[in-house]
């Protein structure tokens, strides 16, 4: 306390010395009254009050140290800490912000984090933070970033983005791009309204870009009818006939024949369509040649054929044309045998007699 009060210069020895004979309390109110910022930071972290010495270093700010701060800062009890450390790093040392945001991933709520950033029209001081957590796919992230991509004309970061993170607003997004003035973001927003099952608008957006092979992709994967055929027909009034023959590959099985034939022979596009024709063709023949495969009634047997087999179970079943059956080569019939012969296969001359 004298120290306070008379040789200030000494107290910061003093207190790093014996601050673990001192009575803490005490010391900081003289510290505080003194206005002796760096000590009372000091004593407040020895003392493991690490939120107070996070709060005054806030609110006076000519006792900041990064260092001790961030590690004072991981060791704050009180999570409201967090968010003021973050906006005096924002008004104070806005260089410093993404370390510190580095330091308190773990601890930070990512989502109000942004909603800070975006209130103080700050987001892109943290765009590294935000990439680093966006693996956990927040919609206040991903929208966040996309935003950022948005305004950096950064169409390759933000098609990566809307592939690899799904959880946001797409057809907002789509929307918002659809009348950008670069042609790639003209073309995430027909993607978008792709991936959501909107194929006419994304058809519309392909067209008006002349991005025809998009726009022949999307009718195909929308497996509507009515879509393929208008993109036809579409072809046809723009005097395309290479997209129109195309269409008719990509979209074979969604255009029918006769309407096909139709704006072939009146356009003059009959050479473009006969690819299309010649495989509907070979697919017709196909489908029917398997149908007749599978209805055809079963070949009956001929007379011939049934005579023969009936000729072959008679010979079969005679036992006069197979001859006596044969005994039983037993052990029994052997024995026998053997006793009724004599030496060197001869009967026996005692048989027969009485």
């Amino acid at each position: 306390v004298v120290y306070s009060k008379y040789s200030p210069e000494k107290l910061m020895e003093h207190i790093k010395i014996f601050h673990g004979r001192m009575h803490i309390p005490k010391l900081l109110r003289a510290c505080e009254k003194a206005l002796m910022w760096d000590e009372a930071v000091y004593l407040y972290k020895a003392d493991g009050q690490h939120d107070n010495a996070v709060k005054t270093m806030i609110e006076h700010s000519v006792c900041f140290q990064a260092d001790l701060f961030l590690d004072c800062i991981q060791k704050a009890r009180n999570q409201e800490m967090y968010y003021k450390a973050v906006g005096f790093y924002l008004d104070q040392y806005p260089m410093l912000l993404e370390r510190l945001l580095q330091v308190l991933t773990p601890q930070l709520d990512h989502a109000r984090v942004v909603h800070q950033m975006r209130k103080a029209e700050h987001l892109h001081l943290v765009k590294g933070y935000l990439k680093s957590v966006q693996k956990e796919n927040l919609t206040a992230v991903n929208e966040a970033l996309n935003e950022l991509y948005i305004e950096d004309e950064d169409y390759e970061s933000l098609r990566s983005s809307i592939d690899d993170y799904n959880n946001f607003d797409q057809i907002a997004l789509a929307q918002k791009v659809e009348k950008h003035e670069l042609l790639e973001f003209r073309r995430i927003a027909a993607y978008l309204y792709k991936k959501n099952k909107r194929y006419n608008q994304s058809v519309q957006i392909s067209k008006e870009d002349k991005m025809f092979k998009d726009a022949i992709d999307t009718a195909a994967e929308s497996q509507d009818q009515e879509c393929a055929e208008e993109l036809l027909a579409f072809f046809v009034s723009i005097r395309d006939k290479e997209c129109f023959c195309a269409c008719l590959y990509t979209c074979f099985s969604l255009v029918r024949p006769d309407v096909a034939m139709e704006l072939a022979w009146r356009n003059g596009y009959t050479d473009f369509m006969m690819p299309y024709m010649i495989q509907y063709m070979r697919n017709l023949h196909t489908t029917v040649k398997q149908i007749d495969d599978r209805t055809r009634p079963k070949k009956e047997e001929t007379q011939e054929e049934a005579v023969a087999a009936a000729a072959a179970g008679i010979i079969y079943n005679d036992p006069l044309l197979n001859g006596p059956p044969m005994i039983a080569n037993t052990a029994f019939n052997a024995a026998g045998g053997a006793g009724m012969m004599g030496p060197g296969g001869m009967p026996d001359p005692s048989m027969g007699k009485g």
